[in-house]
């Protein structure tokens, strides 16, 4: 049986939004499945978020999947950030692997959802 995306929720607070929202542990077992889930709501939204607020771990898999989809966002010309007010290992798993050197992020879903670039 294949992984599935049991503990990732997509939310439209706004047309051409969407947010989704990460509980729990994420890792290598559903990165293909997530990576294609961030495709094709960048192929449909102007602003994605990716919201680990609830999550509890990520691996370096989940990692560089958030880092595709920021590339693949920017060369669309539209926007990706990360919302962490997390746990501090999720923090850490981030702030370790230097991805906010690179991808947006904010703690909050009122700073997530401004229209400007922060």
């Amino acid at each position: 049986m294949a992984p599935t995306l049991e503990d990732v929720l997509v939310e439209r607070p706004a047309p051409g939004t969407a947010v989704v929202v990460f509980s729990g542990e994420h890792d290598m077992a559903t990165k293909g499945e997530l990576g294609e889930l961030l495709d094709s709501l960048l192929s449909q939204d102007d602003l994605l978020v990716a919201d680990f607020s609830a999550a509890s771990f990520v691996d370096s898999s989940v990692l560089g999947v958030m880092l595709d989809a920021n590339e693949r966002a920017h060369s669309l010309g539209k926007t990706f950030r990360l919302q962490l007010g997390t746990a501090d290992i999720v923090r850490r798993a981030f702030e370790i692997s230097g991805v906010f050197g690179v991808i947006e992020r904010v703690t909050t879903r009122e700073e997530a959802l401004a229209q400007e670039e922060q």
